[in-house]
């Protein structure tokens, strides 16, 4: 029992914590300084050896090439200064002789036929250091380009280095550290005793008072007397026995409101998991109604037979199309940030048209619940604005289509007024009226939020996300306005936004964005193009292709990457559409390959339904000419075709003489011809096409002079069927059109 309280004292304690870890350090230290010298020394032997033996093979080389044992005993000798070194074994390879040089013989070390040089074997205390023997030849200046002359080998040298000396030293290392260890950890001793006394003494006097404490009573209190430091301890015990006092009440206290807090995280948990449950089975608030409008017009579309009716429904089909695609965009945003932060465009457009359009998307539903719905265009509102006419009719849609829904009888009336124009700066207010059951006052505060509904049963009635009020706050806030509402139950509502746009007081007619119409197609554009439509899936290859058509241009189509290479390489194509997630080969990879392949590449246009700004690098690093978003805007499609397409454009042609035949002479003229005919006779008979294209784009550009608009026709023909020909149909086509140029220049 005696010696269980001895080793348990305070002072034991100390001693013991401060000599073990002192102890343990000491130990790690020794052990890693040991490891490191012995590291040291084989590093050392190693560096050593290796260094003889590439420095012995160097010098050998020219004594082993002539046979030459003097000179190889020589060279031995001189690597035997080295301490460690006791032994050097030359081997001739063509003459398989070897020669030694002290301790060391050919059969006792291994033949390094399988051996890795470069690294050192240990055998039976002893290193040894290969090292092959080579003879270089001299450098050639007129050698190919790539390709360096090869050295022979000779044979090899070994070299080995006995690890006594090496043991010696790290034996007397091993003694050295050892001898330091043990004095520090003496010394070190002697200083944690003479300490531990100074401090166990005095706060053993003050053991009775904390064992009194650990009791639980701690309003018995230390006496602050004797040295300093002892009283200092008694101080701080009895602060401590205030401070644990002090603590019990304050951790009930902690606990309780931990207790509530969490409560709180809880339910605002589920109340965020009850938010995401409704968005994912309720977001179909806002694209009903332009869907509805697609269906439905497109429905009435297969029936008219009025021309004028036909294009006013194509006119709401497209516009219904564009609203659609914009409110799922603003889904996935709202879903993402649940804030504004909408990207706005700056687009001139009519008013009007927009507004009109709405109405007659919208006036179905009204007069099928019998309705009147109306709208009103104050005369001081600009006839042509500049913004976003999207964003902006999609707000009053929104707000029309709530009114249509909660109004049983009565009218909808949609008024559009200017409140300021101020240089150009124009401020709009939009209200839409209805006569419905109106809203209750303590709803209103919470009728902006997401999911807001005035009560459950509006879901059950008629549906709805609760998220096309959320909506309109945040687009009316994006275009710099505010958005309000003023009701009075069983009277109706009256919800008014603002918006800023900027007034376009010098309309370009051609610049201006009208309310989408499907114009008539000017199916002349495209004729005598050729466009790869490289797309996997079929119905939008299928769309893209009867689009392109319709334009006059020739379509060729690939279902993966990998055959829009092979199309692109074979054939001639004007431009291609690339589809960029794509099996096989994918989008970017494909015109990556296409770009870099030899010839005048044709123009790419990326389609891609993903708009990252990573997407956009990687389209732009492959190459790509444009980039255009999923789904397909027809307009956007074909404008993009004939801008990136503008700089393959011949030269212009007329029906007189030619633009430039004034200052071309005619001899020249043909000489230029037939040597790029001479060339696409070459090409096509060694089946090389890796120029065809651009062969072919001179001979266009060429027939541009002298009004010869019949031999352009002829290059264009031949141009877009060449590839789908074997060589003798197309060397045909070529004499054919040597025959019309000469017919065409002997008459000029």
């Amino acid at each position: 029992m005696a010696v269980k309280k001895k080793y348990s004292s305070i002072h034991s304690r100390l001693l013991i914590t401060s000599l073990l870890p002192l102890t343990l350090l000491c130990i790690v230290l020794a052990s890693y300084m040991i490891s490191s010298q012995r590291t040291v020394l084989l590093a050392n032997l190693h560096n050593t050896g290796a260094v003889a033996a590439q420095q012995i093979s160097s010098n050998a080389e020219f004594a082993l090439y002539s046979n030459n044992p003097e000179m190889l005993m020589d060279l031995g000798e001189s690597v035997l200064d080295i301490p460690a070194a006791n032994g050097v074994l030359f081997y001739n390879a063509s003459q398989d002789t070897s020669v030694a040089i002290g301790d060391l013989a050919r059969d006792i070390i291994p033949v390094p036929d399988t051996y890795e040089f470069g690294k050192p074997l240990f055998i039976d205390h002893h290193w040894y250091f290969y090292s092959r023997v080579t003879l270089t030849p001299p450098a050639l200046e007129d050698y190919d380009e790539g390709r360096a002359p090869e050295a022979d080998a000779l044979g090899w040298v070994v070299i080995a280095f006995t690890d006594e000396i090496l043991e010696e030293q790290y034996r007397e290392g091993i003694f050295a550290i050892l001898l330091v260890s043990t004095l520090g950890l003496l010394v070190a001793a002697w200083l944690s005793m003479r300490i531990g006394r100074s401090i166990s003494r005095p706060v053993e006097s003050l053991t009775g008072v904390v064992e009194s404490m650990e009791a639980g009573n701690l309003t018995n209190l230390a006496i602050e007397d004797g040295p300093a430091e002892v009283r200092k301890l008694a101080s701080g015990i009895n602060q401590l026995a205030t401070t644990v006092r002090q603590s019990n009440v304050r951790l009930q206290s902690e606990v309780a409101r931990a207790t509530a807090q969490l409560q709180i995280t809880l339910i605002e948990l589920e109340e965020a998991m009850e938010a995401q449950d409704q968005f994912l089975a309720r977001m179909s608030h806002e694209l009903r109604t332009p869907l509805t409008a697609v269906i439905g017009f497109s429905k009435l579309l297969s029936i008219e037979t009025d021309a004028a009716k036909r294009d006013e429904n194509l006119r709401i089909i497209g516009m219904s199309s564009n609203m659609l695609l914009t409110m799922i965009d603003d889904i996935l945003e709202f879903s993402k940030a649940r804030v504004g932060g909408f990207s706005l465009e700056k687009i001139s457009f009519y008013i009007e048209p927009w507004v009109a359009d709405l109405m007659s998307i919208h006036r179905q539903r009204a007069e099928a619940k019998g309705l009147t719905l109306n709208y009103r265009i104050a005369d001081d509102v600009p006839k042509v604005l500049i913004g976003d006419p999207v964003r902006f009719i999609q707000v009053i849609s929104n707000l029309l289509s709530n009114a249509i829904k909660f109004t049983d009888a009565g009218s909808v009336t949609v008024e559009i007024g200017c409140l300021r124009n101020e240089e150009g700066k124009v401020t709009l207010q939009c209200s839409v009226t209805d006569t419905g059951k109106g809203i209750e006052e303590a709803k209103i505060p919470t009728l902006f939020d997401p999911f807001s509904q005035e009560d459950t049963s509006i879901n059950r009635r008629f549906g709805g996300a609760g998220l096309g009020l959320s909506i309109c706050k945040n687009l009316a806030h994006a275009m710099g306005g505010e958005i309000s509402v003023h009701s009075v139950v069983e009277e109706g509502s009256r919800f008014s936004f603002t918006c800023e746009l900027l007034e376009n007081k010098t309309p370009n007619s051609d610049n201006l964005l009208r309310a989408p119409a499907h114009a008539d197609s000017p199916e002349q554009l495209l004729t005598g193009v050729t466009i790869l439509v490289a797309e996997d899936n079929a119905f939008n290859q299928k769309l893209i292709v009867r689009l392109l058509t319709r334009y006059g241009a020739n379509c060729l189509t690939a279902n993966n990457g990998q055959e829009a290479i092979d199309i692109a390489s074979q054939l001639h194509v004007d431009a291609i559409v690339m589809d960029i997630h794509m099996p096989i080969v994918d989008g970017v990879t494909a015109s990556e390959t296409i770009i870099q392949q030899s010839g005048e590449s044709p123009p790419i246009i990326a389609l891609t339904a993903d708009v990252t700004m990573a997407e956009r690098e990687r389209l732009t690093s492959a190459g790509t000419a444009k980039l255009l978003l999923k789904p397909v805007n027809e307009d956007e499609l074909i404008n993009s075709i004939t801008s990136v397409m503008a700089r393959y454009s011949a030269a212009p042609t007329s029906k007189g003489a030619g633009l430039l035949s004034t200052v071309v002479p005619v001899e020249e003229l043909k000489t230029a011809l037939y040597q790029s005919l001479d060339r696409l006779d070459e090409q096509l008979r060694n089946n090389e096409n890796a120029s065809l294209r651009e062969i072919v784009h001179d001979l266009m550009g060429l027939s541009g002079l002298y009004g010869m608009t019949e031999l352009r026709d002829m290059v264009m023909a031949f141009r877009a069927d060449y590839g789908s020909l074997d060589a003798e149909k197309n060397l045909i086509r070529v004499q054919q059109i040597r025959q019309h140029i000469e017919g065409f220049l002997i008459s000029e």
